[in-house]
């Protein structure tokens, strides 16, 4: 059976079996697939099966469904496709299938959707630089941790030494998190050579210094997370 997995980055959230046709998708929970961030509308994109090809087709989005870097309004489903929908990616998985021949991608006009954030080019914001030492001595490695300062999880304290760590209640989550109403996956750290980002991966869940996080922020030393009851402290350490 064709399934789609559902991720953000590089992180799969949820994995979902077609098992019937049309499936919906968008920000509002009477979609088949609810994508819960504001940079995704409404009624976002929808699949219909078209003879014996799925097909993916944007229902006049804010800012648009794109297969391959380009924005489409219908383009047929080949397996392994990732479909981006703001900022996550659907991929399409149907081993068995023969690959549809690819239709080309139209332009599509951008409409507007109620209370839908249009996403546009920002200027790269400067991150706090990871001190690596006096300049000509040895070079020392800095990586970043987060300490549970209040609130209770697996571990007392968390380090950030991989590209990207995602917190949530998920499997896949390296901090993980309870709560009825926890996310799968509510925020990421992304270690960059310049430093640490933090994104919400559900808009308004995370807080970052006591205000509701949206989007990516840049980490400093002594900034705080919070979500689900818990507080992590933010800290540079030399090793």
């Amino acid at each position: 059976m064709p399934k789609l997995l559902l991720k953000f980055h590089a992180a799969v959230i949820k994995e979902i079996p077609i098992e019937k046709t049309p499936l919906t998708i968008g920000r509002k929970p009477d979609n088949d697939i609810v994508i819960d961030n504001m940079s995704v509308s409404s009624h976002h994109a929808k699949i219909t099966l078209q003879g014996t090809s799925y097909v993916i087709e944007d229902l006049q989005s804010t800012n648009g469904t794109f297969i391959n870097e380009k924005r489409i309004v219908s383009s047929a489903l080949r397996h392994e496709d990732g479909v981006l929908i703001g900022q996550h990616t659907i991929v399409f998985i149907d081993p068995g299938a023969k690959a549809p021949a690819e239709q080309k991608a139209q332009n599509a006009p951008a409409m507007d959707s109620e209370a839908t954030i249009v996403m546009t080019p920002s200027k790269p914001q400067a991150a706090a630089a990871v001190p690596t030492g006096p300049v000509g001595g040895p070079k020392q490695e800095v990586t970043g941790v987060l300490r549970v300062i209040e609130g209770k999880l697996d571990q007392s304290e968390y380090s950030l030494s991989a590209l990207l760590t995602y917190i949530g209640k998920s499997d896949t989550a390296a901090i993980k998190i309870k709560g009825l109403f926890a996310p799968d996956i509510a925020a990421l750290v992304s270690k960059r050579p310049s430093g640490y980002l933090v994104t919400a991966v559900k808009d308004g869940y995370p807080k970052l210094n006591g205000k509701s996080l949206s989007g990516q922020l840049d980490l400093n030393d002594g900034d705080i997370i919070e979500l689900a009851g818990i507080k992590l402290l933010f800290q540079l350490k030399i090793k």
